[in-house]
């Protein structure tokens, strides 16, 4: 069946950080982790050592962070939507990222919703859709419009798996690959540096 978002999930935006900050040391009351737009990965997980910290002036809502299966995108092209686990609940959302929490598990899976709004053909439409844009923002409103095929759950099981397999070959791969780098640049420091000596 073909839905919109709208109809499958509730959408809301982060937080405007200035309006909670606190200003100087003594005000802050609250510490927090906060995603950042560089934390959600283009290959749908959340890079920790992009995350910051945010110091708050009073205690801040729990709508405000992230929960366990819902989905975070960037209010920006490309929108880069990352699934929520349990490694990743309690984060405070900006105002730059917004959340998409699914209304019924039993009409569609959060990962399938998230591997929806990855889709080639989906940003392109988003992109299409904002392109009067200068700095190429996505309004939340432009995402719940957006119409996706929702197969039974089922076939929602196998797709997410099989994109679950290959997320995880391709980050073996690039580790792999970094390895290597670093592995290759040893070898040439230690020839150039030994030859030095």
């Amino acid at each position: 069946m073909i839905v919109k978002i709208s109809d499958v999930a509730e959408a809301q935006s982060g937080l405007v950080l200035g309006r909670k900050e606190a200003k100087d040391s003594a005000s802050v009351h609250y510490q927090y982790k906060r995603l950042t737009l560089r934390a959600l990965g283009e290959d749908g997980y959340i890079d920790t050592d992009e995350l910051e910290k945010f110091s708050a002036s009073e205690l801040l809502d729990d709508a405000l962070f992230t929960t366990t299966e819902s989905v975070v995108v960037r209010l920006f092209s490309p929108m880069y939507p990352v699934l929520i686990d349990e490694s990743s609940k309690g984060l405070l959302v900006p105002s730059q990222l917004a959340v998409l929490r699914v209304k019924d598990c039993k009409v569609i899976l959060p990962q399938y919703l998230r591997l929806c709004l990855s889709q080639k053909t989906l940003q392109e439409r988003v992109a299409k859709i904002e392109s009067g844009t200068a700095q190429r923002t996505v309004k939340i409103g432009t995402i719940m419009d957006l119409e996706i095929v929702v197969p039974e759950l089922k076939t929602q099981y196998r797709v997410v798996e099989i994109d679950a397999l290959s997320r995880r070959r391709e980050r073996m791969y690039r580790n792999l690959i970094e390895q290597e780098r670093l592995l290759t640049d040893n070898i040439i420091e230690n020839i150039i540096g030994g030859a030095l000596k």
